[in-house]
């Protein structure tokens, strides 16, 4: 009986707990928003490359070595020797490589930065009569 109630109670914790591949809705927000903005701006079809992107980078890089890089890349842009801390920084160097070249992977497989289609047949709004 007390086997039965310790796997039931793993089997209802176990899916409340985050992996390390699992990033917070904000941060995924934010990096979808960041990606849109520098790809052109909100449309839907950089919506669903950057959405696709961040999944991609969830793959590839767990939470704990995205959060330090971009912490180091944020950082490293301070002016002087509060900005040296992080520029100059082997582990900076490190984490900012493998963010890096995770992006440019998940950039190449969602297609962002790609032209959006502009010969699409255009469809006429259909009129719709008011009730008399």
């Amino acid at each position: 009986m007390k086997f039965a109630a310790l796997v039931l109670t793993a089997g209802l914790v176990a899916p409340l707990t985050a992996t390390a591949f699992d990033y917070p809705t904000l941060d995924r927000v934010d990096a979808v928003l960041t990606c849109m903005q520098e790809n052109g701006g909100q449309n839907i079809d950089n919506l669903q490359r950057c959405s696709c992107q961040i999944d991609m980078l969830m793959q590839q890089v767990d939470y704990d070595v995205f959060t330090e890089a971009r912490t180091y890349e944020i950082y490293k842009q301070m002016p002087g020797d509060k900005g040296g801390i992080f520029r100059d920084n082997p582990r900076a160097k490190e984490l900012i490589g493998k963010l890096d070249a995770a992006r440019a992977e998940a950039k190449k497989r969602c297609f962002v930065g790609g032209v959006r289609q502009q010969n699409a047949p255009h469809v006429p709004p259909k009129k719709i009569a008011a009730p008399q």
